[in-house]
């Protein structure tokens, strides 16, 4: 190799805009796997709980918001890591929403995980339990600080009232007004993954989770903690730029981890080789409900072909290796990083020529072009190019 250690490459800046993730499939055309059977992996049933016991146990952490950054203590135990964004809400949106269940407005139900503690995490309804709280206790967070929590926003009578000064029928409205909850119990070994595809389902609106952040929610096991820690290696920063708000910096790391599995010919547990099967989406949440438990040793071996993968691309091509126009193809990035991290494997002492050179082949392979721009999520697209990147670092 051409240098040694882990270090970021003098003369290249890391790129604090954010990157755009271009994948021209987006699975549109895909033939879902089923998910688990509802019966058998998966029970859920409506409860209508009462403003004030909802609050209640909001606060005492019997209903637990799992928020990833910064990961908070009470996630602990849960088997759930966090997943939620901070809150969202401006002050108008808090006021119209309790204005709304004063008025005797129907609002929106909240969805819930039961936890075999008989806790349960919120994958939907976060907003909405954070004003009621807030309400409840008089102030609400800014970033200068606690405020006094009025309706500033709301209409007479209610306009400039808290939740103290409410007039005392109007309280005891609010406390015992309902609000509905969807509650999903998980059921043996595919529970998560049934309550990841309800949840997938269900999941909609302006403030929507993506696959990712729903994923890190369910399967909070090594492999993705693994990916956490690649996330950080400074040369992938290099490539990928900052640190996406969204997770998609994370969820392309998980799409080259389970594609290389398929390119290196692993097999699974019943010694079968392990094959891509459609759409992406479910494959990637499949490969960290199989590597829950992934163990040290492997864990080592793929910090290490992700790095030297990544230091090797900086050096043969430069910061934008990966990229065209501030944009990564998600497909030309997956391949190039599975085939290249096997170049690793095989090679540990591979050449940044030999790097350079795999790439320029690749460039000019007008069939590995088109299953990195045309149905790229579709079964022989993904093999296709996969074989051909493995290929071109092998010479």
């Amino acid at each position: 190799m051409s240098s040694t250690g882990n270090e970021p490459q003098t003369g290249t800046e890391l790129d604090t805009e954010e990157t755009e993730i271009f994948d021209p499939e987006q699975d549109e055309d895909e033939v879902e796997i089923g998910p688990p059977s509802a019966e058998e992996a998966l029970r859920y049933f409506g409860v209508d709980f009462d403003v004030d016991g909802l609050v209640r146990r909001f606060k005492q952490k019997e209903i637990i918001v799992p928020r990833f950054d910064p990961e908070e203590p009470e996630n602990s135990g849960t088997g759930y890591a966090g997943f939620q964004r901070n809150f969202v809400w401006k002050k108008r949106q808090m006021d119209r929403f309790v204005e709304s269940i004063l008025l005797g407005y129907p609002v929106p139900g909240i969805f819930l995980v039961e936890l075999p503690n008989r806790r349960y995490i919120v994958l939907d309804g976060q907003q909405r339990l954070t004003t009621l709280r807030d309400f409840f206790n008089g102030t609400y967070a800014t970033s200068t600080g606690e405020r006094e929590f009025a309706l500033d926003y709301a209409a007479p009578p209610f306009q400039g009232r808290t939740y103290e000064s409410l007039q005392p029928a109007d309280r005891r409205l609010l406390n015992n007004a309902l609000i509905q909850a969807t509650v999903a119990l998980p059921i043996g070994d595919n529970g998560k993954l049934a309550v990841y595809t309800l949840f997938e389902r269900i999941n909609s609106g302006g403030t929507k989770l993506n696959d990712q952040q729903i994923r890190v929610a369910i399967f909070p096991g090594n492999a993705t903690q693994l990916i956490r820690q690649l996330n950080q290696d400074p040369n992938w920063r290099r490539l990928f730029g900052a640190v996406h708000r969204d997770l998609r910096d994370q969820e392309l790391i998980l799409r080259y981890l389970a594609l290389k599995r398929v390119a290196a010919g692993e097999t699974g547990p019943n010694g079968e080789p392990i094959a891509y099967r459609a759409p992406m989406a479910t494959f990637m949440s499949k490969y960290l409900d199989d590597n829950e438990e992934m163990s040290t040793r492997k864990i080592e071996e793929e910090k290490f072909e992700f790095a030297a993968a990544c230091r090797l691309l900086v050096e043969a091509e430069g910061p934008t290796a990966l990229k065209r126009n501030r944009t990564i193809n998600a497909a030309r990035a997956d391949s190039i990083l599975a085939g290249l991290s096997l170049a690793v494997r095989r090679n540990p002492d591979i050449t940044v020529e030999s790097v350079r050179t795999a790439m320029a082949l690749l460039e000019a392979d007008q069939d590995y072009v088109e299953k990195t721009q045309k149905s790229t999520s579709h079964k022989l697209s993904v093999t296709g190019r996969l074989s051909s990147a493995v290929s071109a670092f092998a010479r």
